[in-house]
């Protein structure tokens, strides 16, 4: 059992270093050309949009079962005027090469070389609820302040998250949750309301 738990997780390492290869591709490729937060942005879309709401089309790209030949008809199917001549020569390329497995990884390793750049941060901000956008760009600034460099926020929902939210930066995680900074929330919790989250991301802001 440890061994087979110890090959799933140099897999995932493989493939995470793997996604960083051709995330330094694709940057590249794209920053001669002046794209650079273009291309990632439109990457992470064909991965949110495309293959998160389709995971046959993932599952089948992903497949060692399907040849080069068939994946790269996929693309073009799907994507063809859809996406960037740009991407989906970038998808061919990776396709070609039969790694077609990582492009999550690509993504995730693309935005943090992207970040490396700009010389700016990404922050993880977990909260309960959905944050809307006035309430991300408040969050945003107060960790602007507390890290002292740009910030680009990642948002991610875990229910379990009741009344507050969840900073990591880095390795460094902020906790602004009921356990925590948000004690006096705690009666509530069981509600689980916009309100609450309101109240919780209110307070983190304002640093109290």
């Amino acid at each position: 059992m440890a061994g087979s738990e110890s090959k799933t997780h140099s897999f995932d390492v493989d493939r995470q270093k793997l996604g960083s290869i051709y995330a330094v591709a694709l940057l590249r490729a794209a920053e001669k050309a002046g794209r650079a937060d273009e291309a990632v942005g439109e990457y992470s879309e064909f991965v949110d949009q495309v293959l998160s709401r389709h995971p046959q089309f993932e599952e089948a790209l992903a497949s060692p079962r399907v040849s080069v030949e068939d994946k790269q008809g996929m693309l073009d199917r799907v994507l063809g005027g859809r996406v960037s001549n740009e991407l989906l020569t970038f998808l061919k390329v990776v396709a070609q090469h039969g790694r077609l497995d990582c492009l999550r990884e690509i993504k995730s390793a693309a935005r943090d070389e992207l970040n490396r750049i700009r010389n700016r941060a990404t922050a993880v901000v977990t909260t309960a609820e959905a944050m809307s956008p006035d309430l991300a760009d408040q969050v945003a600034d107060r960790v602007r302040q507390m890290i002292g460099t740009e910030v680009e926020i990642e948002q991610r929902v875990d229910p379990a998250v009741i009344g507050g939210l969840v900073v990591r930066v880095g390795d460094t995680v902020y906790d602004g949750s009921v356990a925590t900074k948000f004690s006096n929330l705690r009666r509530e919790a069981l509600s689980k309301t916009i309100q609450q989250l309101r109240e919780a991301a209110d307070k983190f802001v304002s640093g109290s």
